[in-house]
């Protein structure tokens, strides 16, 4: 058991260290973890930004789903902001090329 803990946590170190996704994850499930996660953040840490905007930003910053703006969890449909509005309210943030 401490060595699968230890495994796991040299992996996120590793994950965090470097600022990476996880590879083997899907831009949809990158973008599904991203929202949810905001659902479950205080309003003041969204930083003005909506769920759908927060989610994008975070894809933009890990370099991935720039072309993704809906994906589908639980057969439910659910929105994504475009690259234009993920970066509305920050900007800062330029795209790798």
């Amino acid at each position: 058991m401490v060595s699968i803990a230890r495994k796991l946590l040299v992996t996120l170190w590793y994950l965090l260290h470097r600022q990476e996704a996880y590879n083997r994850s899907s831009d949809e499930d990158l973008a599904y973890k991203m929202l949810t996660w905001s659902w479950h953040i205080d309003r003041t840490a969204l930083n003005g930004m909506t769920h759908q905007q927060f989610a994008k930003y975070g894809l933009l910053q890990l370099g991935r789903g720039e072309q993704l703006t809906r994906i589908v969890r639980g057969g439910r449909p659910r929105r994504i902001a475009s690259t234009e509005e993920g970066l509305a309210l920050k900007p800062e943030l330029h795209l790798k090329q």
